[in-house]
C-alpha cells in the first residue's frame, strides 16, 4: 500500500469511528461545529498512532479533518456539485447514479455513494433543518433547502431501486429581461410588449414542460410590477425573488404525521383575499385552487399571474378547465368556460428545446368576443428561418393588434406597431 492509499485509508478509518459516534448521539447538525471537530481530531490521533506511528504531515492532517467535516456538515459525494455554478440541478438516481443538468442538458457524473445507508444518511442530513423526514409512511418530500435550492426526495416503498434525490438549485442571481434578450430567448420589443401588459394590468398565465423556465420568466414579468403595488405570493416552495417589492410571500405547509395541518394553495388563496392585495401571484397551479385564482381574477384583482403544466395555450384552457372542476363538484362546466375566458388575457408558451435552450415560443390572446368558446390569437409565434443551410427559430410578431391594448391606460413601454 503506497502514501496516498494509506493516507485514504486513514480517512476512511477516522470517518467510520467519527460517523458511529455521531449516529449514537443524535447529532444536531446545527450544534457547534467544533464539538464534532474534536472529535475528528481525537480519532485522527488513535488511527494515526496505530497505521503511521504517529507520524503525519501538518497538512495532511489538515486536509483529513477538513474532507470528514465537510463529508459530515456539508452534502457528501454531492457537496461539489452543490457548489458548483455551472450545475443547475442535481439527480441521484439511487446510491451509484448521479445526474446533473448543465445549461439545459443532462450530464451524467462520476459520483457515486458508498451504498444506500449512505445516501440515506444524507438526505436526513439535508432535511435535517427542516424538522422534517422522509419514511416507509411518507416516502416522498417536497421541502426547501436554507439557500432557496427546491429539494424533493423518493424512498422506498414507491422507489424500489433506492431514495432517488433531486435538487434543483436556487439561482443566487436575479435573472432580468434584458439577460433573455442576450440569450436570444426573446428580443427587445416582445420584452417592452410584456412589459405594458404587466403594467396595464393583464392577467397572465405562462405554460410549458418541467424544466422550461416558467417559474423565471414569471419572476421578470413580477419585476415590472410597480413598487406601489402590494403583491401577495403564493407557492408550494418558495422561489419568487422580487426585491424592493411590496411583498407578502405566503407558503403551502404538509400535513403532520397525524396527517393534520396541511395547509394548501387553495386556502391561500382564499385567505390573500382578505389580505388587501393588489396583485395575487400563484407559483403553480394544479387543482382545485384554479376557480378560486379564476374568481380572484375576475373580482378586480386583476394583474395577477400564475405558471402551469401545458404544452400550448389552448392545452392551458382546456387544463384549467379540468382542474378548476376538480375545485367544485357544483360548477358547471359552463360557467368554469366562461370564467376562463373572462379571467385569461395572455397567454405565454415557454419550452426548452432540443439544444437545452429555453424559448418563448408563443404569445397569444385569450378573445373575449365569446365567452362559451375559447378563442385565441397569436400575437407572437416562432418563424422559421434558415440561415446558410441552417434552419432556425426565431419569435417574431404576427402583425395582430391584440384587442386589449384599447384599454391599455400606459402605452410608455409599448412597441409603436401596437399604438393605436
Amino acid at each position: 500500500m503506497d502514501k496516498l492509499e494509506k493516507i485514504q485509508q486513514i480517512k476512511e478509518d477516522v470517518r467510520n469511528k467519527v460517523m458511529a459516534r455521531v449516529k449514537k448521539t443524535s447529532l444536531n447538525y446545527e450544534a457547534d461545529e467544533s464539538q464534532v471537530r474534536r472529535q475528528i481530531e481525537a480519532a485522527l490521533e488513535t488511527v494515526v498512532q496505530q497505521k503511521m506511528e504517529g507520524h503525519i504531515e501538518d497538512a495532511v492532517r489538515r486536509f483529513i479533518v477538513e474532507e470528514i467535516i465537510n463529508g459530515i456538515f456539508g452534502l457528501g459525494p454531492i457537496d461539489r456539485l452543490v457548489n458548483d455554478p455551472g450545475v443547475w440541478e442535481i439527480m441521484v438516481n439511487g446510491p451509484k447514479e448521479v445526474y446533473v443538468e448543465r445549461e439545459g442538458k443532462l450530464q451524467k457524473t462520476d459520483v457515486v455513494f458508498e451504498d444506500e445507508g449512505q445516501l440515506h444518511f444524507y438526505i436526513e442530513r439535508i432535511l435535517s433543518p427542516s424538522g422534517r423526514r422522509v419514511t416507509e409512511f411518507e416516502p416522498y418530500i417536497d421541502a426547501r433547502l436554507p439557500d432557496g435550492s427546491r429539494l424533493n426526495v423518493v424512498r422506498a416503498p414507491i422507489a424500489p431501486s433506492g431514495p432517488v434525490l433531486t435538487i434543483r438549485k436556487a439561482r443566487h442571481k436575479v435573472l432580468e429581461m434584458q439577460d433573455l434578450i442576450n440569450k436570444r430567448s426573446i428580443d427587445e420589443k416582445t420584452a417592452h410588449f410584456l412589459k405594458a401588459c404587466v403594467r396595464n394590468h393583464l392577467n397572465i398565465a405562462i405554460v410549458g414542460g418541467p424544466g422550461a423556465g416558467k417559474t423565471t420568466i414569471l419572476n421578470i414579468l413580477a419585476s415590472f410590477i410597480p413598487d406601489v403595488e402590494r403583491v401577495i405570493t403564493i407557492e408550494d416552495t418558495l422561489e419568487l425573488r422580487m426585491e424592493n417589492k411590496h411583498r407578502v410571500a405566503l407558503e403551502t405547509r404538509p400535513s403532520n404525521i397525524e396527517g393534520k395541518g396541511e395547509i394548501t394553495i387553495r386556502d391561500l388563496v382564499r385567505n390573500a383575499l382578505h389580505m388587501r392585495p393588489d396583485r395575487i401571484i400563484i407559483g403553480e397551479v394544479r387543482g382545485g385552487e384554479t376557480l378560486d385564482m379564476l374568481q380572484c381574477m375576475n373580482i378586480g384583482r386583476v394583474g395577477s399571474m400564475t405558471t402551469m403544466h401545458a404544452n400550448s395555450a389552448l392545452d392551458a384552457l382546456l387544463r384549467l378547465e379540468t382542474m378548476a372542476m376538480m375545485g367544485s363538484v357544483n360548477v358547471s362546466p359552463e360557467l368554469i368556460k366562461r370564467q376562463i375566458v373572462s379571467a385569461i388575457d395572455l397567454i405565454i408558451v415557454v419550452d426548452r428545446l432540443l439544444d437545452g435552450t429555453r424559448r418563448v415560443i408563443s404569445i397569444t390572446e385569450v378573445l373575449k368576443n365569446n365567452a362559451m368558446e375559447y378563442e385565441l390569437k397569436d400575437i407572437y409565434a416562432l418563424a422559421r428561418k434558415d440561415e446558410g443551410g441552417a434552419v432556425t427559430f426565431e419569435l417574431k410578431g404576427t402583425g395582430y393588434i391584440p384587442a386589449f391594448i384599447e384599454k391599455f391606460r400606459e402605452v410608455e413601454h409599448l412597441p409603436a406597431e401596437f399604438r393605436r
